[in-house]
């Protein structure tokens, strides 16, 4: 099983989506989760008239080119779909050209969040989301792109019945198209209590990406393993267990935490009356070094289980 890491990792130290890829060098990550997470704000290229979002994935291929990288999962658009028709309309937009970009770029799968509906029932919630599904059954097709479903945790999202690999796999059937598959976060689930080798069984041949994460259990710190409490042994055996086709995929952004960070966000100081920001940020320097041990960890678990493939 190989290793690989998202794109955001980099996220606060450059604009580009090529440029935060560029920054992997030497860190030992060959294999990349394109996060197009936050296409869906103002000024993104992504929600232009015109075509300069292709202009930024070309970039991105260049750039993986030059260096030797692959792509192997990406993770779609954030956006409020019950937020108001623009809302709704910015999300399927960037949704829709976000596959189209997987397809640029030669990656099959595609993590998309379930829309969240605190006040629903599991029926209704199914429904839904259903409905969204279909919104891109279409674009899928076209370009040979599956969707993954992610599981979530009540703390973090209630209403959003996609907490088990029983839950998901009843959603995967309700909906039944073929390109429809599971991705199952860890740290998530551990906020949740689940038995992860539990749900990976039951998710069978229907899991397709796996998000890394780590956290104490109470919120989505999204750290590394050996950084939280979580326990890897069922998690990795289950994945062997089912034959996961994918990679160990780290989306362990936060060992090292930028002040503005969500869900932990660094104490303001004033000092004579102005904010005192010198240590605000994590310098480059450090923050690659973080990201380099995250690759050696994701190493020695799977040297571990004597699955680890460069």
């Amino acid at each position: 099983m190989k290793v690989s890491t998202t794109t955001a990792e980099f996220r606060e130290y450059a604009d580009s989506i090529a440029e935060q890829l560029a920054l992997f060098e030497g860190t030992g990550f060959r294999n990349f989760d394109l996060s197009l997470y936050t296409v869906n704000t103002p000024g993104s290229v992504f929600l232009a008239k015109d075509d300069a979002w292709k202009k930024e994935i070309e970039a991105v291929g260049i750039t993986a080119e030059k260096m030797g990288f692959s792509f192997t999962i990406c993770h779609s658009p954030d956006g409020r779909y019950f937020a108001g028709e623009e809302e709704r309309q910015n999300l399927i937009l960037t949704t829709k050209r976000a596959i189209e970009a997987c397809a640029m770029l030669g990656i099959k799968d595609m993590v998309m969040h379930s829309l969240m509906m605190p006040k629903a029932t599991p029926t209704q919630f199914m429904k839904e989301n259903k409905k969204y599904n279909q919104l891109f059954f279409d674009d899928m097709e076209k370009h040979g792109v599956n969707i993954l479903i992610e599981n979530s945790a009540d703390k973090d999202t209630p209403g959003y019945y996609l907490r088990f690999g029983t839950e998901m796999r009843e959603y995967i059937e309700f909906v039944d198209h073929p390109m429809l598959y599971a991705c199952w976060d860890t740290g998530h689930a551990h906020m949740q209590g689940t038995d992860q080798y539990e749900s990976i069984i039951a998710l069978g041949d229907m899991l397709r990406g796996v998000h890394i994460a780590d956290n104490l259990g109470d919120m989505d710190s999204h750290t590394a393993p050996f950084f939280g409490t979580c326990n890897f042994d069922p998690i990795i055996q289950g994945l062997l267990d089912i034959q996961f086709p994918g990679t160990f995929n780290f989306e362990s952004t936060r060992i090292v935490f930028p002040h503005n960070s969500w869900p932990h966000k660094r104490k303001p100081w004033f000092y004579k009356g102005k904010e005192v920001t010198v240590l605000h940020e994590v310098p480059l320097h450090i923050k690659k070094q973080t990201v380099a041990l995250c690759y050696e960890i994701g190493k020695y678990m799977l040297t571990q289980y004597n699955c680890f493939e460069e």
